[in-house]
Order: structure tokens, then sequence, then C-alpha cells
């Protein structure tokens, strides 16, 4: 009986092993290379108000505003944040291709390029953006969007936050940052009427 019991667990052992040392399935892989799950609150809290254009024909321009506020957490340390601006855009909808920031007066301060992601179009703002601002982003709908449809976006900010001085200098890119920081989203739904 002991001698059964020391061979099943050498063969219990044996597979253990193998499956440690095969390669990852891919979805697996996919699970892995998936956002960095933080268990926290983020440091950076963004609130985001969208609105977009109320009606726009097929193949017409859609502008999408977005008036944000970051509130950091305070704390001892000091931590940056880097910060994508964009999101799900209609289905079929060509761009943006960049976002502009406004200070609060109105007054231009930046326009960031835009480009697509699997998870949406995205502008890197580079991380140096005010606290308190104005994103104008423009796209240009679908033009065999059927009428009286409804055109949804789903816009706002990807946000990493807790990086270091020297991190933030780095720049990373967004799949670099999703595997190495704490990721939050702060998206709004804008909903666009399509007339024909």
């Amino acid at each position: 009986m002991r001698r059964s019991c020391r061979v099943f667990g050498v063969a219990v052992g044996l597979t253990l092993i193998a499956a440690a040392l095969s390669p990852i399935a891919p979805v697996e892989a996919a699970c892995l290379g998936a956002v960095k799950k933080c268990g926290r609150d983020a440091l950076i809290a963004i609130d985001v108000r969208a609105k977009g254009t109320p009606r726009a024909h097929p193949g017409g321009q859609v502008t999408y505003v977005l008036d944000y506020s970051m509130t950091r957490t305070p704390s001892f340390a000091p931590y940056w944040g880097s910060y994508w601006v964009g999101g799900r855009f209609p289905r079929g909808a060509r761009g943006p291709a960049r976002a502009v920031l406004f200070d609060e007066t109105g007054r231009r301060l930046a326009a960031f390029p835009c480009r697509g992601h699997s998870d949406g179009v995205w502008c890197d703002t580079g991380g140096r953006i005010p606290d308190r601002g104005r994103i104008v982003l423009t796209a240009r709908l679908a033009r065999g969007a059927t009428a009286a449809a409804v055109a949804v976006a789903r816009v706002g900010f990807d946000s990493f936050d807790g990086l270091t001085e020297q991190e933030f200098a780095r720049h990373l890119n967004r799949q670099k940052s999703r595997e190495k920081f704490c990721n939050y989203r702060f998206t709004r739904t804008v909903t666009t009427a399509v007339d024909s």
C-alpha cells in the first residue's frame, strides 16, 4: 500500500512539473497580458462630463466635448499619472485623428495624435495635462448609417497611476503601461441621433 501511494505521489509530481514546463495556451497568455489588477481605488480620480452633437446625418461629423477634473489622493509620497483620451466611437466612424486640449478659460493648449487600438481609438496626452480642462474630439459617422438610428460612443480617459518620476519620464506605451501600472478608465456614454 505504501509503495502504491509513493508511486502515485511521484506520478502526480511529474504531471505537475510537466504542466509547469509546458507552453502557455493562447487563451491563458491573453489573460496574463491583461490589465494589472491593483485592488485599490485610483490615486488620481477623473470626473468626466461628456456631450456630443445631438443629431447628425449619415457621413456627418460628430463633435465630442469632455469637461474633466482630476482629484489626487493625498499622499506623503509623490506619484504621477499618464493619460489617454478617446474611447469607443460609433461603429464604422472615421477618426478622431487628434484630440484638442483647452484650459478652463477656453484657451487652446495642445493637440494630441490619436490611433486605433484593440479597445478603441485613444489619443496620447503625454501625461502633462492640467487637473481641469476640456478635450474636444471629432469623428465622422459611417455613410451607410441607417436612418433613425442612434450612434453610441463611450468616451473619456484611460489612465495609469502610481508612477515614479523616472517611470513618468520614460513615457511607456499603453501596452507596457497596462502590464506595469494600475489602470483605471473613466468614460461616459454619448448618443447621437442619425437622421436620413
